[in-house]
């Protein structure tokens, strides 16, 4: 299953907030612009690979599950079961 824009700038911003963070922090940790943070939130547009393995670091450190791989479903703070 492939992730929409929209579906990957919600688990974004659900990091982000379970990070505990602004949006001006979430950009400064990973290295990008704050308008970018906005932009992927909004759906706009997707984050780079780098970006992606960056976000995943965050998560990682925070010990947040993380999956924004675009060929698997969206995955943030719980696990789920296959059926």
């Amino acid at each position: 299953m492939s992730m929409s824009k929209n579906q990957q700038g919600g688990l974004i911003q659900s990091l982000r907030h379970r990070l505990a963070m602004t949006q001006e922090e979430f950009a400064h940790s990973i290295g990008v612009t704050v308008s970018t943070v906005n932009r992927w939130e909004n759906g706009h547009i997707e984050p780079s690979r780098l970006a992606r393995k960056a976000m995943q670091g965050l998560a990682s450190q925070a010990a947040i599950p993380l999956d924004l791989d675009h060929d698997a479903a969206p995955l943030i703070g719980h696990v789920g079961k296959d059926i």
